[in-house]
């Protein structure tokens, strides 16, 4: 005879926790029960009896956070790529978007074997260009005769729902000879298809001002804090351009989207101290770099940010609301709001002493870092270390 067990009313009692959900400003003890795959609200009385949960997790000296979001990756570059779930839940990330990896000729098979069949929830941009990012030393041809706009039409008429937008990569190597051209045309082909361009500019040949006046509203300017070539965010007397300023109040979204060069501690630094915080705060994670001492992760990223000047609250918000709210999907994710998908990140900010380098050979040393002990996701437990397996009493 099969013994059947009553249910339970709580999958999840993810109880003494500090979480921290910006989406609603929540910044403090709490509990947060999980039911299938939805938050659900707490008991109103306040009292909930153990037997009417499945799994009560001790979250006490940990920060309990909605899914991360990592806004920038690659999981398709140099061939082989990087298998999503694999990297991403155990540092944490539920979520994140493709940022045009591949091309119109490649994409419906990249979408079908590599963003369909994962865990996660992905989006990915379609890079304007056929060929895409295929591997390292190709560059990719940006010349605007060579986009296969039908293809394109037929991909947002097909797959809007996992297509995040457009992207563009300028700069030393891609663009010369070109100018701007490339990118005003692929800024027309978004609004063309109602969506937005990501654009890659690191060691751009045109000055920044020129650039961000070319973007609109929901266009995100990848790699903001780069310092590859003579061109940055900052003018020669270190501040922050006034052009910069009115691109971000126009709507345009500024993504930290590291990388291995990506990122210069002196520049977000100096951008942080003048009130310009990034909008999103992501890895531009790709083969070369996953686990890597210049990037690692996200949650090491996050920790970067913390050690530049941030506050926690911002740089959780960075990887959470801002990132959701992008994609259209702040009603379903990047929040512990009850009603919304069950995926939570489970964190400790511990007291560590480390020293990060970027590509400049600046040093960047933090007492603090972000280390994962927990991934839920769609209600289902993904990743779950040691310290927070129950084994330790």
């Amino acid at each position: 005879m099969k013994i059947v067990e009553p249910a339970k009313k709580y999958d999840f009692w993810l109880r003494g926790g500090h979480v921290i959900d910006p989406a609603r400003s929540l910044d403090g003890e709490a509990d947060v029960f999980l039911s299938g795959c939805r938050i659900v609200p707490p008991p109103e009385n306040g009292h909930v009896e153990p037997a009417d949960v499945r799994e009560i997790v001790d979250c006490s000296g940990c920060l309990v956070l909605p899914g991360l979001i990592d806004h920038h990756v690659h999981f398709s570059w140099n061939t082989s790529g990087i298998a999503p779930d694999l990297f991403c839940l155990p540092n944490g990330v539920t979520t994140a978007c493709d940022a045009g990896s591949v091309g119109t000729n490649a994409f419906e098979n990249f979408l079908r074997f590599r963003v369909m069949p994962a865990m996660m929830t992905l989006k990915a941009s379609v890079n304007v260009t056929t060929g895409g990012l295929a591997g390292a030393g190709y560059v990719e041809n940006i010349d605007p005769a060579l986009y296969d706009v039908r293809a394109m039409t037929y991909l947002f008429e097909r797959y809007r729902p996992y297509l995040y937008g457009l992207k563009l990569r300028i700069g030393k190597d891609i663009s010369e000879g070109m100018g701007l051209k490339p990118l005003e045309e692929s800024v027309k082909l978004a609004r063309r298809f109602g969506t937005r361009l990501s654009l890659h500019a690191t060691h751009p040949l045109e000055p920044v001002p020129e650039i961000v006046s070319r973007l609109g509203e929901g266009d995100v300017l990848c790699h903001s804090f780069q310092a590859m070539g003579p061109y940055r965010i900052l003018d020669e007397n270190g501040r922050i351009y006034p052009e910069v300023w009115n691109a971000r109040a126009r709507g345009v979204r500024f993504d930290t989207a590291q990388g291995r060069i990506h990122c210069a501690f002196s520049v977000a630094r100096a951008a942080i101290a003048q009130g310009f915080q990034p909008d999103v705060i992501s890895t531009d994670v790709t083969t070369y770099s996953v686990y890597q001492d210049r990037l690692f992760s996200l949650p090491a990223v996050m920790s970067r940010f913390l050690a530049l000047g941030m506050s926690l609250h911002d740089v959780v918000r960075c990887c959470t609301a801002v990132p959701a709210e992008l994609m259209g999907m702040q009603e379903e994710i990047g929040t512990l709001r009850p009603g919304t998908l069950a995926d939570v990140a489970i964190v400790k900010l511990a007291d560590r002493k480390v020293s990060f380098q970027d590509c400049h050979g600046e040093r960047l040393d933090a007492a603090q870092l972000l280390i994962p002990q927990m991934t839920i996701q769609a209600g289902r437990t993904c990743y779950r270390s040691l310290e927070l397996s129950g084994l330790f009493r």
